[in-house]
């Protein structure tokens, strides 16, 4: 097998990657997604696994990164969804809640009475937490719509087939103009900062969906998709958005009702805005460094160019 056509975007074509587990992985030259061999997606779709349906196992080695996930990064992640949305916050969701540590933190510092915050997630482990609003199923478990939310390291497991079905599940319930912040390690970020995140047999991560890769499958469901400025680890979508702001709008000038609902608990609020503005600002960094590196090379040309 030396090329054939994507899985994700289907009109590239996919050649060698790397082998890791004893699964080969391929690379997309045209959306640069990066995925495992298409005949083991062929075989999760008709209900094969290769971590065990998550069992008990898989969770226990889960168990320590959710905790810490929980108290820090998807603390942060939830806070710059809410920040970024462009309508008021009522209703939220963990979408992949896994244990619902997450749900449980963000009861406590911000919402006690549980009238804001949700969780779903299918295959909770034995030792999820137990608290309100944490639902078991997929998202036809749930009831209502939901403003905004966060997927936490969920799409890597999924097959594009799998992504489609949860897309369309996920229109249902998203009011328009909702947002969702979606954490995923993309192709940067697993060719530049952890060749180990594609795991197949263990974590069970099969894919590194691009934004080119994952764009046409949010679309065709009434979602545009967004680039987080500076992260290789993540972006956000709006379901049939109204307005198309800036980013450093949505840092700087939130919907009141928003930074009203982060500021119930002052250090989760700074530390979402930090975070949004370090990345924000690294990225403009980069940006500037990248146009001086150009000009200095094209003087460097010039003056090395002979005079006439």
């Amino acid at each position: 097998m030396t090329s054939f056509d994507c899985p994700i975007c289907v009109s590239g074509r996919s050649a060698g990657y790397a082998v890791i587990d004893g699964y080969p992985y391929f690379t997309c030259a045209q959306c640069g997604s990066i995925h495992i061999d298409p005949d083991v997606i062929a075989m999760l779709d008709a209900g094969g696994s290769l971590v065990g349906d998550y069992t008990e196992e898989y969770w226990q080695q889960e168990r320590v990164g959710a905790i810490e996930r929980a108290s820090g990064v998807s603390l942060c992640r939830a806070g710059e969804a809410i920040l970024y949305c462009r309508r008021p916050v009522r209703r939220f969701l963990d979408l992949g809640a896994g244990p619902g540590f997450l749900l449980q933190e963000l009861h406590r510092l911000i919402d006690p009475s549980a009238e804001i915050f949700h969780g779903v997630e299918k295959y909770p482990p034995p030792y999820a937490a137990s608290c309100p609003n944490f639902h078991i199923g997929g998202i036809e478990a749930l009831e209502g719509r939901f403003d905004a939310g966060v997927c936490i390291e969920v799409v890597e497991h999924l097959t594009p087939r799998m992504l489609d079905r949860m897309l369309a599940d996920l229109a249902t319930v998203s009011e328009p103009g909702s947002l969702w912040l979606f954490n995923t390690g993309m192709p940067d970020y697993v060719r530049n900062e952890d060749p180990a995140y594609l795991d197949p047999r263990h974590r069970g991560h099969i894919i590194s969906y691009s934004l080119a890769g994952v764009t046409p499958y949010f679309e065709a469901h009434g979602f545009r998709v967004s680039a987080l400025p500076g992260r290789s680890f993540g972006f956000f979508v709006e379901f049939e958005p109204s307005e198309s702001p800036e980013f450093d709008a949505r840092l700087y000038h939130p919907v009141p009702e928003n930074l009203s609902l982060l500021q119930r608990n002052g250090l989760l609020h700074q530390a979402s805005f930090e975070a949004a503005r370090f990345y924000y600002y690294q990225a403009e960094y980069m940006v500037r460094t990248q146009w001086a590196l150009s000009l200095d090379e094209k003087l460097r040309g010039d003056a090395r160019a002979p005079s006439r």
